[in-house]
């Protein structure tokens, strides 16, 4: 059977997080939604079916031809009853969760092929109980209950190795370490929830971890670094001060003391030395985020959110940010006071400004940010950019 995940409406629903990736590249918990789709499934995913120009970085092929298929929309996670159902499934089946196609088993599926083309199905399946990831704060939401299912699906079987150095570990039998990993006078507190720390990962004296908690290889955590539950920090970080309930992307950097709570990171992305999130307003009240679409603020049922920012964005020392401020792609925000609650891509300066990066010099940043992590910055990430760059409102 050929396995093949696709963007449905919510990849528009979840910018700016989106703007750069399929939305089966969206990491919470230990991984992102395809390499979990992987793992449930115990093959590889055969292709991603996503928005043309972001097709070539992230699909196999230009033009494709497979028979025997299921077609699974990406912002769904699986669960062992939504895959026991999906491989009973046969010749156009369904399965349905609240109204909302998750899957469809085909015969064939042609390049160009519409993939909710299917009309009719010879049998519906409905499942209770799935997690959806349809808006950004759907990330940080979940994901500490997908960190502990997670964690229990990962580690079983599998031994953990031991750290080195004097340390203080609470619920050892909740923490699984890979090799490599230095640490002296840290405190790892599983007592709430699981810890999962890579291979390489440097933690430096006096931080604490209180789980769960996933930390990717090559991270390092800064002096006095305090992560709490519900944080994911991806690979090749690197961070310090305070982290709740957030998930940090790959490549990105919240190296300094400050605050970052209820918030979500992209790739290469840079917080400045003093950099402060708020993620609660001062009147309690819910709050309002800015939404793509509609280009205008919307009420959503949530006190709890901090900032959620695309990927290359950049904060400079001393920054502030607002509850619920969403930054676009390729941005550089500085300056006094708070800046606008929505901040677009590529945008330069505050509240004092509105200027736009010229292209030229987001392609030099770039370059510069990914050669010190031995990372090309290639023909595809460009046009990716340049893509998006000639967009308005993004």
């Amino acid at each position: 059977m050929n396995f093949i995940l696709y963007d449905g409406i919510e990849w528009k629903k979840l910018f700016p997080i989106t703007l750069t990736r399929p939305v089966s590249e969206i990491r919470l918990g230990l991984f992102t939604i395809k390499e979990r789709w992987e793992k449930y499934l115990g093959k590889s995913v055969d292709h991603v079916i996503t928005q043309p120009f972001l097709s070539k970085k992230y699909s196999k092929k230009k033009s494709f031809y497979f028979k025997n298929i299921l077609l699974i929309n990406s912002s769904y996670l699986p669960n062992e009853e939504l895959i026991q159902i999906l491989f009973s499934l046969k010749e156009n089946e369904t399965v349905f969760f609240e109204e909302k196609i998750i899957a469809i088993k085909k015969n064939f599926l042609l390049g160009k092929e519409d993939v909710l083309s299917l009309k009719k199905y010879k049998k519906t399946y409905h499942i209770k109980k799935v997690i959806h990831i349809q808006y950004p704060w759907d990330i940080f939401i979940n994901n500490e209950s997908v960190l502990k299912k997670d964690f229990l699906f990962f580690t079983k079987g599998k031994k953990s190795f031991s750290l080195l150095g004097k340390n203080y570990i609470i619920g050892r039998d909740r923490i699984f370490l890979e090799e490599d990993i230095q640490t002296n006078n840290v405190v790892l507190n599983a007592q709430y929830g699981p810890i999962y720390i890579e291979k390489g990962v440097q933690i430096m004296e006096g931080s604490v971890i209180r789980g769960p908690v996933y930390i990717g290889k090559n991270t390092t955590l800064n002096v006095g670094s305090k992560i709490y539950g519900g944080t994911t920090i991806s690979t090749f970080c690197k961070v310090g001060g305070e982290i709740f309930n957030s998930v940090i992307f790959s490549y990105s950097n919240k190296v300094h003391d400050g605050f970052l709570g209820n918030s979500i990171l992209g790739e290469w992305c840079n917080l400045g030395a003093g950099t402060n999130i708020s993620n609660l307003r001062n009147d309690y009240r819910k709050v309002t985020v800015w939404n793509y679409e509609k280009k205008d603020f919307i009420p959503i049922d949530l006190r709890f959110i901090g900032v959620i920012m695309g990927d290359h964005s950049k904060s400079a020392i001393n920054t502030q940010f607002n509850t619920a401020t969403i930054v676009g792609v390729g941005g550089s925000i500085f300056g006094y006071g708070f800046p606008s609650r929505y901040i677009p891509s590529f945008s330069f300066g505050g509240i004092q400004s509105k200027k736009r990066i010229p292209f030229n010099k987001i392609c030099e940043t770039s370059e510069i940010m990914m050669k010190r992590r031995n990372i090309n910055f290639s023909v595809l990430d460009k046009k990716i950019l340049e893509y998006l760059y000639q967009l308005l409102d993004i």
